[in-house]
């Protein structure tokens, strides 16, 4: 098999990518490990324990052992996560190079043109919540339609636009002109039933989308990596996730179910029950600034999560009703190390930052001390699930995507991030991937 351009990944930035280049006039091949169609009923987390539209990576936060799931279906991650769409901030893209402000304007403009995503009401855990922070609280877009999700994969509507997408496709690594690594890239290896190479794809230009996991496993078993001048997975960012416990009954006028009883105030039954549309998980967040950071200023975001968690994912464990405390601009990095263990960030300083937030947010929100139960001083450790900067800009990857020092191969997605913005990078992605897109059509290397 044959193909101009060969997109790795049928996520947010593989559905973009394929899209535009197909319409600039390239024959593309876009290739997607998974063989499942996620559900679209909005709201729903497929993430659970049955699920069959996700792969799982390793990974370790400390001591903690936690596991990453990663949207391995039609749509990518964007078929299972929130579908937040909240853009960098100016700021946030100082970085990135002097260029990239008005570069991802463009990409984020053409991205909400075909997204579309729109606002949700305030359920009444938001509500409570910025009652507590006046003049702290910012909405945060859903990528849905009613009652159903919208994936980039739907809006982008690469099939529709005359790409070849194939699914079941699981690329372990790029193919070298005459075998020399860190050469020229000329298709792809596939593997086969077993698990062996089985079957090559030739291509002009190669563009990897699989994330920040996916994409960096590629790389590294394509033979890049530090030996050859790639720091591939190194000083990964992350934005660190706290959970405060919402205590059962009715506290400070915010209403909890106890787990496993009904819970009414997130549209009622589990998610594995069917039914409507799901409440989005998070529509609002209260945005602050911690104090004891220095110059540096650490900014936190509350997430008041309209419902617990086994609530939205089918399979889950009953648990509390939670609110999150993540740590948008932290310090720490983590690495993906080569068995593809993921190495969390865990910075001292980090943790210190979200031990006091949390302890401001369980005061306000309990003044009378009701929140002890919430475990201020104890909060649960997590992850936003916001991995990036696997294949840096600047560092393995230049300001078109470009490989360093490799002919036709590209990285399209949060894989290049140069530093995590504020905010769930989903848009970012879209927007990202929109402006390489631009890139590979100025060059048209088929």
């Amino acid at each position: 098999m044959r193909a101009d351009v060969v997109v790795v990944g049928a996520g947010p930035a593989g559905a973009v990518m394929a899209r535009r280049l197909v319409e600039a006039g390239a024959d593309v091949l876009l290739l997607e490990s998974g063989e499942h169609a996620a559900s679209p009923r909005a709201g729903l987390l497929d993430v659970g324990p049955g699920s069959r539209v996700v792969s799982r990576h390793r990974a370790r936060l400390g001591e903690t052992e936690l596991e990453l799931p990663r949207g391995r279906t039609l749509g990518g991650s964007g078929a299972v996560n929130g579908g937040y769409c909240t853009p960098a901030r100016p700021r946030d893209l100082e970085a990135w190079g002097p260029d990239w402000p008005r570069r991802y304007a463009t990409g984020l403009a053409r991205a909400a043109e075909r997204l579309r995503p729109g606002l949700a009401p305030m359920g009444p855990v938001a509500a409570r919540v910025a009652a507590a922070f006046p003049g702290r609280v910012a909405a945060i877009a859903q990528a849905r339609r009613g009652g159903r999700r919208v994936t980039a994969f739907d809006a982008w509507d690469p099939p529709g636009a005359g790409v070849r997408v194939r699914t079941g496709a699981h690329v372990t690594r790029v193919r070298w002109a005459r075998g020399v690594v860190g050469g020229r890239c000329d298709g792809v290896v596939l593997a086969g039933p077993g698990g062996d190479d089985d079957e090559e794809i030739a291509a002009r230009e190669v563009i990897l989308c699989a994330g920040s996991i996916g994409s960096a496993a590629v790389l590294r078993a394509s033979g890049l990596g530090p030996g050859t001048g790639h720091p591939v997975g190194d000083r990964v960012q992350e934005h660190p996730e706290v959970l405060l416990d919402v205590p059962g009954g009715v506290v400070g006028g915010l209403s909890t179910a106890p787990a496993g009883a009904a819970d009414t105030s997130a549209g009622g039954g589990d998610a594995a029950a069917g039914g409507d549309a799901l409440p989005p998980l998070l529509s609002h967040v209260i945005r602050l600034e911690v104090p004891g950071g220095g110059a540096h200023r650490p900014e936190v975001e509350v997430r008041p999560y309209a419902a617990a968690m086994h609530r939205l994912i089918p399979g889950a464990a009953p648990g509390p009703l939670r609110i999150g405390i993540a740590l948008m601009n932290p310090v720490g990095h983590g690495r993906i190390a080569a068995d593809g263990t993921v190495w969390l960030p865990d910075d001292p300083h980090d943790a210190a930052v979200l031990t006091t937030a949390a302890g401001i947010v369980a005061e306000r929100l309990w003044p009378d001390g009701a929140g002890a139960g919430a475990g201020a001083d104890r909060p649960l450790p997590s992850t936003s699930q916001h991995l990036s900067g696997s294949a840096r800009i600047g560092e393995v990857v230049d300001e078109a995507g470009r490989v360093l020092g490799v002919a036709g191969l590209r990285v399209a997605d949060a894989s290049v991030f140069p530093v995590l913005p504020r905010c769930g990078p989903y848009y970012s992605v879209l927007a990202v991937a929109e402006a390489l897109a631009a890139e590979v059509i100025a060059e048209r290397p088929w």
